[in-house]
């Protein structure tokens, strides 16, 4: 079933012959980043892979998509869920979002990428992260 959901997402990814953007991973906010963690990692048989304070990434033993990330947030949280899309060129894809009525609200940057957090014309986040290091290429 979820192979089916993938397929959906990268069904029409160019416009003009260009990569767009990809859906790669899923973000779960979490005031219990370990609870949630041990629980995504055994219902979805993801093996888990530290990442910098306060994030924990899961990934499948295979290496298929999507990577899923536990972030540290208090339960205030706006979204708990959130898409991840990665480009080659985040800033020209988070101008080309705002054109179609995606608003920025703020640029990151942290080890050895950066990403846009912005959100939809319902007030939905979600981010747009550079395709760089060995985890986010495709």
């Amino acid at each position: 079933m979820a192979n089916r959901y993938i397929t959906c997402f990268s069904a029409g990814d160019r416009q003009g012959g260009r990569r767009m953007l990809r859906l790669k991973g899923l973000t779960i906010n979490s005031d219990d980043c370990e609870g949630s963690a041990a629980f995504w990692s055994s219902a979805l048989g993801y093996q888990r892979r530290d990442l910098w304070d306060p994030y924990i990434g899961l990934r499948d033993p295979q290496g298929n998509d999507p990577l899923l990330t536990i972030q540290k947030s208090g339960p205030e949280s706006v979204n708990r869920v959130h898409l991840d899309l990665y480009s080659d060129d985040p800033d020209s894809e988070a101008d080309r979002l705002v054109t179609l009525g995606a608003t920025k609200l703020r640029r990151f940057e942290e080890g050895d990428t950066y990403w846009w957090v912005l959100t939809d014309p319902k007030g939905n986040e979600f981010c747009i992260i550079a395709s760089t290091g060995p985890d986010r290429r495709v």
